[in-house]
């Protein structure tokens, strides 16, 4: 054995969008915490939104050449399988050189070099999938891996012809927030909000959404001043809402981007945002009713999809980007958020995909694979 293999060594694949990245600094956080001696090492490609997270969250980043695969036959397509092919060598490279115990894939265009050829290579290999339809690299790499750690049930009907089932798992995706929210009323008060009136919080991750601000711009003439707002507009529209909202009776928090999210979390009655799946990780772990307009441009609609599985168990609402007007969102507004029984109902039933230990038990699960002790905290 080299002596590299003495080291707990775990690298950790995913990026391009933080809904890939995210969950890997939380099992990678965990891991930590389960094995203080482990080093975890991330791999993902430069000018991406890992080159700002990872080193931030205290982690190296180790980067490869390779894109995502395009939807439309072009010239991208010759290029993506050139980079493929240019990602794998360069994985196999490292990963020869680095000699982890495991690889874990958060899914996504960058992780499917790695995990392969972690498992051309003999290395065990671990991935979890976010979303309600599982990603092309997750599909194409099922076989491979050693396990496969899902968010939603619905996600298995599509491994079926997969004979060993036993690999697969529904763990939740683990989320680095906190399990309970603080006190509404200083969290309101931060954002100069009135505990009498209830709260909208808009969010489009953190580059905004535009068709999300401007659906609400046209509503607020029609909205009950009774409804305050904390919106989260991006940077790119800022200027535009802050303008919108100069005079109007509502009380607004408008600003670029919040970074005390469990205070916005806090204060709200409803949020409208997207349906990536860590921000219905996150909403379904604080028990906080939504509605959701799905990305229409996400890979292969996976945004509408994981919506679709909560709309279905009466846990959240969705309206569809292209039926997106003001007049509509101020009718969904005022229909929800003054409803206490439905709001109930779905803080009830987000429950039923509440996975509070996900992050637990994944990295739990990757010390397995890799025969690495739990520290005795």
């Amino acid at each position: 054995m080299s002596p590299y293999q003495k080291k707990y060594r775990v690298v950790i694949s995913g990026g391009g969008t933080g809904g890939h990245i995210y969950p890997g600094i939380a099992i990678a956080n965990k891991i930590k915490e389960l094995q203080p001696e482990a080093e975890i090492t991330f791999v993902g490609v430069k000018k991406r939104i890992e080159e700002k997270i990872v080193p931030r969250e205290g982690y190296p980043l180790h980067t490869i050449q390779v894109q995502y695969l395009p939807r439309r036959p072009g010239l991208r397509t010759f290029t993506f399988f050139t980079s493929l092919v240019i990602g794998l060598l360069q994985s196999l490279w490292f990963l020869k050189r680095y000699q982890p115990r495991v690889v874990v894939g958060t899914g996504g265009y960058v992780s499917g070099p790695v995990v392969y050829a972690a498992h051309l290579l003999g290395i065990p290999t671990l991935i979890q999938e976010q979303n309600s339809y599982p990603g092309i690299t997750t599909r194409l790499l099922a076989g491979k891996a050693d396990e496969i750690h899902l968010a939603f049930t619905e996600a298995l009907a599509y491994f079926r012809k997969i004979k060993n089932q036993e690999k697969f798992r529904i763990t939740g995706n683990p989320i680095r927030l906190a399990t309970e929210l603080p006190p509404r009323g200083p969290a309101l008060q931060q954002f100069g909000l009135d505990a009498r009136h209830r709260t909208l919080f808009l969010f489009g991750g953190s580059q905004g959404a535009s068709a999300l601000n401007h659906a609400l711009r046209d509503a607020l003439p029609l909205l009950t001043p009774e409804i305050q707002i904390i919106w989260q507009t991006g940077e790119a529209d800022f200027e535009a809402i802050r303008q919108a909202c100069a005079g109007l009776a509502q009380r607004i928090f408008v600003a670029p981007f919040i970074y005390n999210m469990m205070d916005a979390y806090a204060a709200a009655t409803l949020v409208l945002c997207r349906a990536g799946a860590i921000t219905i990780a996150e909403l379904v772990q604080l028990g906080i009713p939504a509605i959701f307009v799905p990305l229409p441009t996400a890979a292969e609609g996976h945004q509408e999809k994981n919506a679709r599985v909560l709309v279905q168990a009466q846990a959240a609402a969705m309206i569809l980007q292209q039926d997106l007007t003001g007049q509509v969102l101020q009718e969904t507004i005022e229909a929800l958020i003054f409803d206490e029984p439905k709001l109930q109902q779905f803080r009830e039933n987000l429950r039923l995909f509440h996975h509070p230990h996900a992050a637990e038990t994944i990295a739990q699960r990757v010390l397995e694979l890799a025969q690495i002790p739990v520290a005795n905290l």
